[in-house]
């Protein structure tokens, strides 16, 4: 968009067709992800090594996600928000299919690489919706998308898993693409952005310190970030293995997978929702600790799991009371830094949460590795949502959420 240009923006349309296009991506992506322990099995991977793979398999992507999430951010400051969430489905739309083609655990991984590099729709998504939502109704809107997130995991778990029974990996995959391109779709044709564009990018670059931006008491808040990825994908790419184990490798594992995973995201919904609306009139960091303890207790308590129907109803509960908080956390960040370079701090909230993503995944899988089992994982990941508490409380009073901060501060 031209320097001076503006189009006109509601953001409430601006929502409503970015849940439903963040539905569909988010279907397409759990879909094909869901189900990654089952296809790394399919192309000749060994049980005794099936947890390394995933976890190298959510650390690839996660490393690329991590490096590029700033470069995106500092592009969707120079060009908009919106082009950024174009990038993001219709990258994800051309690489996704690819999957279908290929024919070792080795080629799948480096896939996962430029995955990671390309796509990144929710981080798109939220920063698009913090620059055309009024603040009052931040909280409201990132919950919202929230739900919209988690309702896709639950609709791409439900029935991918029974897709993927009938129809088999490859089309799935495919599948999946189309998802991809329709959601692309949807913000190019029904969201709109007051954007307007004040330097080029070869003047931003010039203007650019090439180290660490000066993060000041907004560090806190990012290894915040970090500790949270941390503790969320400890245990999140095992679950379908502890679900095999607690079937005892019966084939019906893989639809029982997507249907925990599935029920799991319609408590998301819920807690997107939920949490999005106390946080607009509650204290944000009692909402959050009250809910992380919860869930901390329900991840340990999954790990001693023994019937499947058990395993579901536990994680159901610990997602609906966690499912939430992410958006939290962004609303946070929204409230401390600068309007104009949302973009910038957003992308590296992302990139500091996908490093947390990253060791989360590899510990998982080391820690199975080394036990020889997935329980410990999950016993392990209870263990660091309860830290979660006192490392909020600490950085809360260094950097209190923009809604109890004294004035002058």
């Amino acid at each position: 968009m031209d320097a001076g240009q503006t189009v006109r923006c509601n953001w409430r349309q601006n929502l409503a067709v970015i849940w439903i296009s963040q539905f569909l991506s988010m279907a397409s992506f759990s879909s094909a992800y869901t189900f990654m322990p089952f296809y790394f099995s399919s192309l000749g991977v060994p049980d005794e090594e099936l947890s390394m793979y995933v976890a190298l398999f959510n650390v690839a992507g996660n490393l690329t996600f991590c490096i590029f999430a700033p470069i995106w951010g500092m592009v969707a400051d120079v060009y908009g928000r919106r082009i950024m969430l174009l990038r993001a489905n219709f990258g994800a739309a051309v690489m996704l299919p690819l999957m279908a083609l290929v024919n070792s655990p080795e080629w799948l991984i480096l896939l996962r690489l430029g995955i990671g590099a390309l796509t990144g729709t929710v981080a798109a998504a939220q920063t698009l919706l913090i620059s055309t939502t009024p603040k009052e109704h931040r909280s409201f809107a990132l919950g919202t998308i929230a739900s919209a997130l988690f309702g896709g995991m639950m609709a791409g778990q439900f029935l991918g898993g029974d897709y993927v029974m009938l129809f088999g990996f490859h089309s799935a995959f495919l599948a999946s693409g189309g998802l991809l391109f329709v959601s692309g779709l949807l913000v190019l044709l029904g969201v709109r952005e007051n954007f307007e564009r004040r330097e080029s990018m070869r003047e931003h670059l010039a203007g650019i310190r090439w180290r660490l931006p000066r993060f000041g008491l907004v560090w806190y808040l990012l290894i915040l970030f970090i500790f949270m990825g941390l503790a969320r994908e400890f245990d999140n790419p095992f679950l379908p293995i502890l679900v095999r184990e607690v079937m005892h490798g019966a084939p019906e594992a893989v639809s029982w997978s997507g249907r925990i995973s599935g029920f799991c995201s319609l408590a998301g919904i819920l807690s997107g929702l939920l949490l999005g609306y106390l946080a607009d009139r509650m204290s944000l960091i009692r909402v959050a600790s009250a809910v992380i303890v919860i869930a901390g207790v329900m991840r340990i308590v999954q790990s001693f799991s023994s019937d499947v129907i058990q395993l579901l109803v536990e994680r159901s509960l610990m997602v609906l009371a966690a499912g939430g908080i992410e958006p939290l956390l962004q609303s946070w960040l929204a409230g401390v830094t600068p309007e104009r370079e949302h973009g910038s701090f957003f992308g590296w909230a992302a990139c500091f949460k996908s490093v947390g993503w990253m060791l989360g995944a590899l510990s998982g899988g080391c820690t199975a590795s080394l036990l020889g089992g997935v329980r410990g994982v999950f016993f392990g990941s209870g263990i660091m949502f309860l830290l979660l508490v006192p490392l909020m409380l600490f950085t809360s009073r260094r950097l209190p959420p923009p809604r109890f901060r004294r004035a002058g501060r």
